[in-house]
């Protein structure tokens, strides 16, 4: 080292004491933390030492880059290679194209271009031991003078200031690159108008909103989960032509917190009632209220989500967690979703809460259990709960949910209890199977209807099933109107045989239908005639024709030709008496299936256990003797991956 070097460090050195004493900042704990982060900051402790000392007559700007460098350790970026850098220039080459692209295309030409790259991101460097004090105090700069000039900063506290405008990263991986200079002059249209307005001049969620909107029109966001590697800087980032929900979320939050509008990323790990989970962004108002909306896409305080029940709901933050940084600490096995210590517990924002007590049965050394929903193939840790007494305490969790209290041991993971099932009240009802009190189950569905196959389902109202002697049905009657979404008729009044029968939609639904059987009476299989109706298809492809409907498959469906007055049906070549029949519409194949085979599984003493298989000839599933109050999950086992768990009650599966 030079001796100009180490008469500069001498002197940052001796300003550090003092600050121990002159600075409210740097009182004992924090001047630990400070110190704990240089020290670990290793060869690199000298550069975020130069950060301090050129703020040694700063005070704000001397606290905020404490508060960087104490939570530094653990955020972490990738080495700058050469191979980084060409990954660079291919991707912002397969984007660009990919902006006229259709998804499939846009999977292909990633396989191609850009998979190769994926094996080069594990060369993780902390933040801490190599970013540069020139970065850093530009990054400051730019945020504190944001904050203090621009007008929808002001109402932020420095605490607030520093978690949502001062990090000079969004994201983990993300390239320390120019993207608050960037960002800054992106997006402005009419931004610079609301000066004209005394209601809007000051206002983040007018100014949020504004930029949001110009992103919408320039980016026109398509959410698709394209398996890009994990680095993108925001020039690349703001190129993409489709991508996922946390990759809009990241962008508008690096282009609103560049012009000093505070915005923060929220999650939640895993939806408790399908597969995956979702990440939105969050605006900090002027009255220091929160308002979530979708990065790149919809206006703050737009309804978001709102009919999707959530376990837990954690912040992004660059400040760690110190109970997440004590679990990490104490135990050896963690959940991936809980390695990080930058998440705060935001879940009371968004709903009323309860919590969970489990009492132990046996001794264990973890000092945290977890709590799990079903992600239709297996659990997924979504709270942590901390050791209280002979028990776990899980707190804040959502409500009308079923839940797996698990623990991560030495010796692999394993169930706490039997599964809990929360109701909308906060009523907690352990789920262990009455093997004494049994039941039967007959059901019609593997998966719960989700909106997409719901709306479909909805073109069966109104529509009818017409039976008649001639062949135009021209003396057509009425057998049955679908006044509901009905997969199964029983026609116990029925005592006329007609030869001609047929589903009739006399308004707009292009009929739609997926599978339609007819029965007659003490029939347990379906008749079949000559299919007759309608011909060709509002599609040019024959798989949509009118022999859709008598294949078998749920996936295909009749796609008549006009959106009314259309039909399918059968001649039966003489007339016969049918006593029921089954209709199901175009909607998500989990319908049960004719010719398929099921398993069906409750769970008890830690995992699944099988109540046996079944092939069905029918739109339902019979089990007999099962146990009550117990958990269920139903699988096909020919074909599909869609599978969701269960409880049965009054004749009707309950879908968690």
């Amino acid at each position: 080292m030079k001796s100009s070097d180490i008469f500069i460090a001498l002197k940052i050195i001796i300003i550090l004491l003092y600050g121990v004493v002159t600075l409210c900042s740097c009182q004992k704990k924090t001047f630990n933390l400070l110190e704990e982060a240089l020290t670990y900051a290793s060869e690199n402790r000298f550069e975020l030492e130069k950060v301090l000392y050129h703020y040694k007559d700063d005070t704000l700007k001397y606290k905020a880059a404490c508060f960087l460098i104490e939570n530094m350790p653990g955020h972490y970026s990738f080495e700058n290679t050469f191979l980084l850098k060409n990954y660079f220039g291919e991707l912002d080459s397969v984007l660009t194209m990919g902006r006229t692209m259709n998804y499939e295309e846009i999977d292909t030409l990633y396989i191609r271009e850009i998979s190769k790259y994926e094996n080069d991101f594990s060369h993780k460097v902390e933040d801490v031991k190599f970013i540069s004090s020139e970065y850093l105090i530009k990054n400051i700069d730019f945020a504190y003078k944001v904050w203090k000039e621009e007008p929808w900063s002001t109402h932020l506290t420095f605490d607030e200031f520093c978690e949502y405008l001062l990090p000079y990263k969004v994201v983990e991986g993300q390239a320390l690159d120019d993207w608050r200079e960037y960002s800054l002059e992106s997006y402005n249209q009419s931004l610079v108008n609301l000066s004209y307005c005394s209601l809007y001049e000051k206002s983040a969620y007018a100014a949020c909103n504004i930029v949001t909107e110009n992103m919408r029109q320039d980016i026109f966001p398509r959410i698709w989960p394209v398996s890009f590697p994990p680095v993108k800087p925001l020039r690349t980032l703001l190129k993409i032509p489709c991508g996922t929900c946390e990759e809009y979320s990241i962008m508008a939050t690096a282009v609103l917190r560049a012009k000093g509008i505070p915005c923060a990323i929220d999650l939640t790990p895993q939806w408790p009632f399908r597969n995956m989970g979702h990440v939105w962004n969050v605006l900090l108002e002027n009255t220091g209220k929160t308002s979530a909306f979708e990065g790149a896409n919809t206006p703050a305080g737009t309804p978001h989500k709102k009919d999707h029940k959530m376990a837990k709901v954690y912040r992004m933050t660059y400040a760690k967690n110190k109970e997440l940084k004590r679990l990490n600490e104490v135990e050896k096995r963690v959940p991936q979703a809980f390695k990080t210590p930058f998440l705060k517990d935001v879940t009371e924002e968004y709903m009323n809460t309860t919590d969970i007590f489990v009492r132990l049965n046996e001794k264990t050394e973890c000092k945290y259990a977890y709590l799990s929903v079903f992600n239709n193939e297996e659990w997924i840790p979504v709270a942590w709960g901390r050791r209280e007494g002979d028990g776990f305490l899980f707190e804040k969790v959502g409500k009308d949910i079923v839940y797996l209290p698990v623990l991560y041991a030495s010796d692999g993971i394993y169930s706490l209890s039997d599964p809990i099932k929360v109701d909308l009240t906060g009523k907690k009802i352990l789920l262990t199977p009455d093997t004494i009190n049994r039941q039967t189950l007959k059901l019609y569905r593997k998966y719960p209807s989700m909106p997409y196959s719901y709306g479909e389902n909805l073109r069966i109202l109104g529509a009818k099933i017409q039976a008649a002697h001639t062949a135009n049905f021209e003396d057509s009657v009425t057998i049955h109107t679908f006044l509901n979404l009905e997969n199964e008729i029983e026609l116990k009044e029925n005592n006329q045989k007609y030869r001609y029968w047929r589903y009739y939609s006399s308004h707009y639904g292009f009929v739609n239908v997926a599978e339609l059987a007819f029965y007659e009476r003490d029939s347990i299989y379906s008749t079949i005639g000559r299919v007759i109706g309608t011909k060709g298809s509002y599609r040019r492809e024959k798989i949509y024709e009118r022999e859709a409907v008598f294949d078998g498959n749920l996936l295909t469906f009749f796609d008549a030709p006009t959106p009314s007055d259309s039909w399918i049906g059968m001649d039966f070549g003489k007339p016969i008496n049918i006593s029921r029949i089954t209709c199901i519409m175009r909607g998500d194949g989990n319908n049960i299936e004719t010719d398929n085979e099921y398993e069906l599984f409750f769970w008890s003493k830690g995992c699944f256990q099988s109540l046996g298989k079944r092939k069905t000839h029918d739109v339902f599933l019979s089990y007999k003797d099962c146990p009550t109050n117990a958990l269920f999950l139903l699988r096909c086992l020919t074909k599909g991956k869609e599978e969701r768990i269960f409880t049965y009650r009054e004749g009707k599966q309950e879908w968690w």
